[in-house]
């Protein structure tokens, strides 16, 4: 579980943010803002979206193609010994640059002939420092870049602290202040949500 500060693509306001994930591949993210609760779930299989009627025309929206598939990667990079099990059709590329660090490229699919799923390692330390995987879309193939920042050591785990999600017309930013390990976590906290108040 993580506790920290969410800051939105539409406001510049910081709100409470609670993380949740489970080794059997389930994270949830329940961000507490100005007009109620908006949340992203994933239950190891399913996922959805859920947020305040101000915020989106549909209070509930399941989570498909690719987003649902970037779900499923988000979650299982909270206990990271699994993604190797989890991606098909691996292969590494060229280096690349992100800023001016130069950092190695692992691309898996979800599934043969699926979209790509990158992940660029700092090659000093080991660390994932960003994550992009894709949707297909009317328009063309759409990306989500997630990058990791402020990686601190908790009960002898590195963790990143910082994570900005870039996507075509957005960008938020969520910023852990705590950190548990190894406590239990309500089932219902993975469960599709209700629309909310």
């Amino acid at each position: 579980t993580a506790q920290g500060m969410y800051e939105g693509f539409d406001d510049y306001e910081k709100h409470a943010v609670e993380v949740y994930a489970s080794a059997s591949g389930q994270r949830a993210t329940i961000v507490h803002g100005s007009f109620g609760d908006s949340s992203w779930i994933f239950d190891g299989r399913n996922g959805w979206l859920a947020a305040p009627a101000v915020a989106a025309p549909v209070p509930v929206v399941p989570l498909t193609g690719g987003d649902l598939d970037g779900a499923k990667v988000e979650a299982a990079l909270a206990f990271p010994a699994q993604i190797k099990q989890l991606l098909v059709e691996w292969r590494t590329g060229d280096p690349a640059m992100i800023g001016d660090q130069e950092v190695h490229v692992v691309q898996g699919k979800m599934a043969a002939g699926g979209l790509p799923i990158k992940l660029y390692f700092d090659p000093m330390t080991g660390l994932l420092v960003r994550l992009v995987y894709y949707n297909q879309t009317p328009v063309g193939r759409i990306p989500t870049r997630i990058d990791y920042a402020d990686y601190r050591g908790v009960e002898g785990i590195q963790m990143p602290f910082t994570w900005t999600i870039t996507w075509t017309d957005g960008r938020s930013v969520t910023e852990i202040d705590s950190v548990q390990v190894n406590v239990p976590v309500d089932a219902r906290r993975f469960a599709k949500p209700a629309p909310p108040a």
